[in-house]
């Protein structure tokens, strides 16, 4: 339950700004990436015989999948 609490705490990101971010405007963009980020790098991190390294080619594609799925956004 713990896992629920937390995401349901963490801020929305306003549909203006997602907007926004469809429209070309970088800045909205940008804050959509930095809202994501952790989450991404989380996801790209890899542990090999007990070291952990962020895979930079997962992170470059969830990056993009990001980009491309703020850009076909619709409401």
């Amino acid at each position: 339950m713990a896992n629920k609490s937390r995401r349901t705490s963490q801020k929305k990101i306003p549909f203006r700004v997602i907007d926004d971010a469809r429209s070309g405007d970088i800045e909205a963009m940008a804050l959509i990436q930095r809202r994501y980020d952790p989450y991404m790098r989380r996801l790209a991190t890899v542990t090999v015989h007990g070291t952990s390294y962020l895979n930079t080619d997962l992170y470059d594609r969830l990056k993009t999948r990001l980009i491309m799925a703020t850009l076909k956004f619709r409401l």
